[in-house]
């Protein structure tokens, strides 16, 4: 599986782990179109380091997905420093080798 298919992998099982729970979530990464020597090239870009967003009764929730445990600091750092209000919930969420519920790391704590 290569990283851009384990990403898809990893934020559907996300997705539906929160559906599941009755959050209505959406994909906020944004597709890119970057042009070098002639070819174009598809990519995604994480808007203001959130993969996806959530929304359950009034709380409102951005969340950074991460399979590899050596990038967790990093989407922590990622999330503190994107410009969301402080209202806004904020997670890391971590999937380990067959795991049927994720690990997550609510950065507004930390």
């Amino acid at each position: 599986m290569n990283p851009r298919q384990k990403g898809n992998y990893y934020r559907n099982k996300t997705k539906a782990f929160l559906e599941a729970d009755g959050w209505v979530v959406e994909n906020i990464e944004v597709p890119k179109r970057i042009f070098v020597k002639g070819q174009m090239f598809y990519t995604r870009k994480d808007l203001w380091a959130g993969d996806l967003i959530a929304v359950k009764d009034q709380t409102l929730l951005v969340i950074q997905n991460k399979s590899n445990p050596v990038d967790i600091n990093k989407g922590i750092k990622e999330l503190k420093e994107a410009p969301w209000p402080d209202n806004v919930k904020k997670w890391v969420v971590i999937w380990k080798l067959r795991s049927s519920e994720p690990t997550i790391i609510e950065v507004n704590q930390i």
